[in-house]
């Protein structure tokens, strides 16, 4: 199959007509992992429609093909916060094998890529990446805070504890509260 009629099936994962959509679905299944490189850069261009692009993630996610790390780190940045979170859960879906991309997020301008990087760090939970959600607990936005209070929770340890007292004691959001206090009370068992 050709660039051009993996394309023209990522098209028509938006069309009116369910059966339409399955079938595009399943041309580019097959066609996955020989053309996962077309399907890499159409999924990083901005002018398809929320669904197809999430179309798109879903697909990648499912085929776990390393290559797809750099693209869901880069779809971070995404204007679409679902295609975001998406990206985000599909990292965490990498395991270890994704903490050093993400690291190269951390301290991002964007407080979404910054925040993406951190949950899907929390759901990894790395113990090696304690120092992230440290200086995460810190940062200016709660959604990136937020990422933190679960990393710290799920790693523990005394660095860990100190750090949700801080933001059970703290914080500004009651979310992030609630969390830290949780997280407190199953480390401190």
């Amino acid at each position: 199959m050709s660039k051009e009629e993996v394309i023209e099936a990522i098209n028509n994962l938006n069309d009116d007509d369910d059966f339409v959509r399955i079938e595009a679905e399943s041309t580019i299944a097959m066609n996955m992992p020989a053309e996962i490189d077309v399907l890499h850069e159409e999924v990083l261009k901005e002018d398809y429609p929320k669904n197809t692009k999430l179309t798109m993630v879903e697909l990648l996610r499912e085929l776990k093909d390393p290559s797809s790390i750099e693209v869901f780190v880069e779809l971070l940045h995404d204007r679409n916060k679902w295609v975001r979170r998406q990206s985000s859960s599909a990292l965490a879906d990498y395991g270890d094998d994704a903490v050093e991309s993400l690291l190269t997020v951390v301290d991002d301008e964007s407080w979404r890529a910054r925040g993406g990087a951190v949950w899907a760090l929390a759901k990894i939970s790395n113990p090696d990446t304690l120092d992230v959600f440290l200086k995460a607990s810190k940062d200016e936005k709660s959604f990136v805070r937020g990422g933190a209070v679960f990393g710290l929770g799920n790693i523990g340890g005394d660095e860990a504890v100190e750090a949700l007292k801080e933001l059970a004691d703290s914080d500004d959001s009651g979310y992030i509260k609630a969390n830290a206090l949780t997280f407190l009370e199953k480390l401190e068992e």
